[in-house]
């Protein structure tokens, strides 16, 4: 990312920003980092991982180009991209509500809306899930293969959308939800594949590509602060790698290392703590305002601060944009439209609970008929207002700024993309590199997954080898005659059958492979007929030689014919079949969007080649004699000789008349019809296919549900009728007092909140408890510790919530808690009611995971039923399970969506299944939470902790605060307001301000994130010395007494096994 080299003025702009306030707080995070850099250098602890010894200092990075290249004579264009839109709309297939019942019409997902945001802006995109957040970013970003149809107009500094995505693909970019990564690439690795690719054609003199590469990778770790993450792979669900939130900053580094001045960011502070999502809109705040970037993000749960770092804010209702202007005057437009104003509420949550009609509340003498309130109604009032008039006159000036020849920010940005590709690339070409040059980055990348995939190494190789010598011992030492010639023909088909059907795995590999494809082709890092070549070329090494000695054993086991030149031709034949087949399951991978569809279509077509194909030919000459001569001796005849004379001929396809030698070409020839000069046509089509076909990979805003029948209407009517009686009878009240005011009156109506307790109780009565609990994982050189005596308890009714910087251990504890752990050491004392885990602990916990697995094909309510019905007792009836179900659809807003199938779900909804697909197992003694509000907004995540906080029922909520290296920095009641907790950071010199939150406040106290914590001791020591650590392990030793003092209580429907008894007449089973 090169800096412009303009100056930026030190004015107020007119959105209200002050530039030199921007600067100054520039130079504030500098040296933040800078002396964060000072602290970690100088710390010599081995759990926290290796620093490096180099400062960091993000003014040198941002600004050190600059001054190089002036000093060097290289004159560098800058890229200003202001974005301006006009009448943007967007329709989808069905849309909202949509059931497939209805005729595909289509749906307004967002409705005409205009508006410009210039170079060094940031606008912050607020609404309900559902509300068009993510069209609208797409839209921007020029995505628009998701929707059915995007009218309107999108200009970047004056050039058309069309043109944009055809020639400048790769400076506009859209960072998604959820982290695409691959898994079995370390994180470093991930971050020089995608600066490789962007590697600047004009350099400093003396500096090479991968230096650069190497500087730019070292900056983002330490600007992350990742670097200790750099060897570990990123991982996913089913791969162990670095922690969610770590995930997400690989993929924020990635996205920046695309150098776009026009980024879209859809909640990419998903899983990150308060204090590093802070920091990360802080660097985007900096790179906004230096590199006069053009910045669009949405987010959920933003805080006041990170409010504060925006320009303009765009907030939408259902599709309508309700408001788009500065982000300090948001607020005030609502109040003085009639919206009661809530000062404890943050700005972001207070303009979306606007829209929200479970959550909205109106002045004093107002209502929803004196208030525009409909998502229509609100738009005629923003359109209607003063501000919208002025924002459209500066719209309408910027657009016939830029549209005329003197348009200075055009000329420089398509100068700057030119001056970026390296010699040889069309100056219309939208990657920095060439097809060549991409193909061998990937080739490199390629080889390194394979080659890093040791399990699947060994058994291709193990199964290849063992296939192989059970062919040849079939068909062993097979005779060298006419009689010899159609088993030959057997052992030669069925070892390029085997080895051809070993590329089937292929199919599912791309097509499992697309969304990053589809992604990192997004970003212009490479063109999609790149990767078709660079995965033929990385799989030749490791193929070629499997092959090879597939065929060696084969060969010489059978006897085949003893020579070099028949060897080899056996062998080019084999594996170009292979290679073949590899890009005929390629073609169907990257033909077809559905795996199943690819699946059938394939198997269609394998039995007619294998009919077609028959045996396959010898690959020697062949002897004709015996029964394939004629005419021949027949019982007691001599008359003719045995082998072929001058009056007989040979009966073998190919054969020449006079010679007894068939030729393998004459006999496949007469016999087949085969030509094997196509044999590379079918890896140039599905390269053809991967280029230039694109699906559409979701994300459109369709949601397709199942048919309802008998059942599943009823309950779906009844699940409505209770929701819009529910918003029929409430009136906002703030957060603070609805759960202590339940009743009161507003405008002559009494208005009751009813908080409903669950109808089953679910508690076991049990205390949980944990003591010194250490864990160690295995690393290259020894061991690793990641949990360091963390002690804590859990009561019956209570809440306890663990809490953490990105990477400090909050997974890695829930997980060792929970026995989910199946490698390195775990020790301590993980104990209920004092005793040892029993056989019923599994069974009487639950575990809500971070990432998000589902079964694609269920619907919402399949999904939880299929949890209640495995996991709930078998003694509990299959119509209370069901009963249960639909509370808990109920609890989580699902009722739209009870019958949608998963895969269509957005990312919001998704995290409320995976929660719910937990609640529905009815866990007796715990429940484990990891990021539970992550993705979900406000208003979802409050009604989520309301619910939980009822499943308690009772007690004081608690906090167990962990720091890098898993070390315990508090443990202990939170108190009314957070008051427990904020007196024990007062008293130990960290006060909390009355306007900031409790925890972010608390993250920023002990050092997370990139801003040095307070006071100079290690939280973990003043934790450690406290009378608050003495009292909680007095507290545990006293449970542990009281609870061993109690007779032991096992819940034997808990640890029942299933047993299968059969029977002449049926099959029972029996639990």
């Amino acid at each position: 990312m090169e800096p412009s080299t303009s100056t930026t003025p030190t004015v107020v702009n007119d959105h209200g920003v002050d530039v030199q306030e921007a600067i100054d707080a520039f130079n504030t995070l500098e040296r933040q980092l800078s002396r964060t850099s000072t602290l970690k250098r100088s710390s010599s602890d081995p759990e926290k991982g290796s620093q490096d010894e180099q400062l960091f200092n993000l003014r040198e990075y941002l600004t050190s180009v600059n001054a190089a290249n002036d000093e060097a004579g290289i004159y560098m264009y800058h890229k200003r991209v202001g974005v301006s839109w006009d009448n943007l709309e967007v329709i989808v297939p069905g849309g909202a509500g949509h059931k497939g019942k209805e005729t595909l019409l289509g749906a307004t997902i967002l409705h005409r809306n205009s508006g410009l945001l210039s170079p060094g802006e940031m606008c912050l995109v607020l609404g309900c899930p559902g509300a068009g957040c993510t069209t609208f970013l797409k839209t921007i970003a020029n995505r628009r293969r998701d929707y059915a149809f995007v009218g309107g107009e999108v200009n970047y500094a004056g050039i058309s959308a069309p043109e944009m995505a055809k020639n400048y693909k790769g400076e506009v970019v859209y960072n998604q939800e959820d982290d695409l990564h691959i898994p079995s690439l370390t994180v470093a690795q991930t971050l020089n594949f995608a600066l490789s690719t962007k590697t600047p054609a004009k350099r400093l003199p003396g500096v090479s590509g991968e230096e650069f590469n190497t500087q730019l990778q070292n900056t983002f770790l330490k600007m992350f602060n990742i670097q200790h993450t750099a060897n570990t792979l990123v991982g996913n669900a089913f791969i162990r790698g670095v922690s969610g939130g770590e995930r997400k900053r690989v993929s924020i580094a990635e996205m920046m290392a695309t150098r776009a001045h026009v980024n879209c960011w859809d909640n990419s502070t998903r899983g990150l703590d308060a204090s590093t999502a802070l920091d990360y809109v802080k660097s985007l705040r900096v790179l906004t305002d230096v590199l006069q970037q053009t910045t669009f993000v949405t987010l959920y749960q933003a805080s006041e601060s990170i409010y504060k770092q925006f320009d303009k804010v765009l907030l939408l209702d259902k599709g309508h944009v309700i408001y788009f202007g500065p982000a300090d005057q948001a607020r005030k437009y609502f109040i003085d439209l009639g919206y009661k104003d809530l000062p404890r509420q943050t700005s972001a949550d207070y303009l979306t609970g606007c829209t929200d009609p479970n959550e909205r509340q109106f002045a004093k003498g107002k209502n929803a008929e004196t208030v525009p309130s409909t998502p229509q109604a609100l738009e005629g009032a923003w359109r209607a207002s003063d501000l919208y008039a002025k924002l459209t006159t500066q719209r309408l000036a910027y657009d016939a700024q830029v549209q005329s020849e003197d348009n200075s920010d055009q000329r420089s940005f398509r100068a700057a993309v030119i001056n970026d590709k390296k010699r040889g690339v069309s100056k219309k070409s939208p990657y920095t590199l060439g097809l060549l040059a991409q193909a061998w980055i990937l080739t490199k990348r390629q080889f390194k997954l394979r080659l890093q995939d040791r399990f699947q190494l060994v058994t291709s190789y193990g199964t290849s080898s063992a296939l192989a010598l059970i062919l040849g011992a079939t068909f062993f030492q097979l005779p060298p005659t006419a009689n010899g010639g159609f088993t030959r023909g057997s052992i030669l088909f069925i070892g390029m059958l085997v080895s051809s059907l070993d590329a089937f795995g292929e199919m599912p590999a791309l097509m499992f492979g697309r969304p990053i494809l589809y992604k990192q082709t997004a970003f212009g890092f490479y063109r999609p007929a790149a990767l078709a070549l660079a995965n033929l070329l990385a799989d030749l090494p490791f193929s070629a030689s499997r092959i090879l000695i597939f065929n060696i054993i084969i060969y010489f086991m059978c006897g085949l014919s003893r020579s070099a030149g028949g060897f080899f031709t056996y062998h080019l034949f084999q594996y170009c079949s292979f290679l073949s087949m590899q890009a005929f399951f390629r073609f169907f991978g990257a033909l077809f969007n559905n795996f199943d569809v690819a699946f059938r279509t394939a198997t269609v077509f394998l039995p007619n080649f294998i009919a077609y194909a028959g045996y396959f030919r010898p690959p020697t000459e062949l002897t004709c004699d015996g029964t394939f001569v004629v005419p021949r001796n027949g019982n007691g005849v001599t008359k003719y000789p045995n082998n072929l004379g001058p009056n007989q001929a040979c009966t073998l396809p190919g054969s020449i008349p006079g010679t007894d030698l068939v030729s393998g070409k004459s006999y496949i020839d007469a016999a087949y019809g085969l030509d094997f000069r196509d044999i590379w046509r079918r890896q140039l089509v599905a390269s053809l296919v991967l280029e230039y076909y694109e699906h559409n990979i979701g994300g459109g805003g369709l949601i397709i549900y199942a048919p309802e029948n008998a059942d599943t209407h009823k309950r779906n009517k009844k699940l409505l009728e209770r929701r819009d009686g529910y918003r029929a009878t409430r009136t906002g009240v703030d957060k603070s007092e609805k759960l202590s005011n339940p009743e009161e009156k507003e405008n002559g109506k009494e208005i009751v909140i009813v908080e409903e307790k669950p109808k089953h109780s679910i508690s076991s009565g049990k205390v949980f408890t944990w003591e010194n609990l250490n864990y160690h994982v295995p690393v290259q050189g020894g061991q690793k510790r990641l949990l360091h005596d963390v002690f804590g308890y859990v009561k019956p009714g209570s809440l306890t919530a663990l809490m953490g910087a990105s990477g400090a251990g909050k997974t890695t504890c829930l997980d060792v808690l929970a026995q989910r752990k199946n490698i390195g050491i775990v020790s301590g004392d993980i104990l209920v009611d004092g005793r040892p885990l029993e056989a019923d602990f599994a069974r009487g916990t639950a575990y809500a995971e971070q990432l998000d697995v589902h079964e694609e094909s269920a619907t919402v309510r399949e999904a939880m039923r299929f949890s209640a019905y495995l996991r709930q007792p078998y003694s509990v009836p299959q119509s209370e399970k069901d009963e249960y179900v639909e509370e808990m659809i109920e609890l989580l807003e699902l009722q739209d969506l009870a019958d949608a199938l998963v895969f269509s779900l957005g990312v919001e909804a998704r995290k409320r299944l995976t929660i719910g697909v937990e609640l529905a197992a009815k866990p007796e003694l715990l429940l484990f939470l990891d990021e539970p509000t992550s993705g979900l907004d406000g208003q979802s995540a409050w009604n989520l902790v309301r619910f939980l906080r009822k499943l308690a029922d009772a007690g004081q909520d608690r906090l167990l605060l962990l720091e890098a290296g898993g070390e315990t920095v508090y443990f202990g009641d939170i108190g009314d307001d957070a008051n427990v907790i904020r007196d024990y950071f007062a008293r130990n010199g960290a006060v909390c301000p009355a306007d900031v939150n409790p925890a972010e406040f608390m993250l920023e106290a002990i050092g997370a994130g990139v801003t040095p914590r307070i006071g100079p001791r290690d939280w973990k020591d003043i934790w450690l010395d406290s009378p608050e650590c003495a009292k909680a392990k007095e507290e545990i030793t006293q449970m542990r007494v009281d609870a061993l003092s109690k007779p032991t209580q096992t819940n034997l429907e808990l640890t029942k096994t299933c047993t299968i008894h059969f029977s002449p007449t049926s099959d029972i089973f029996k639990f």
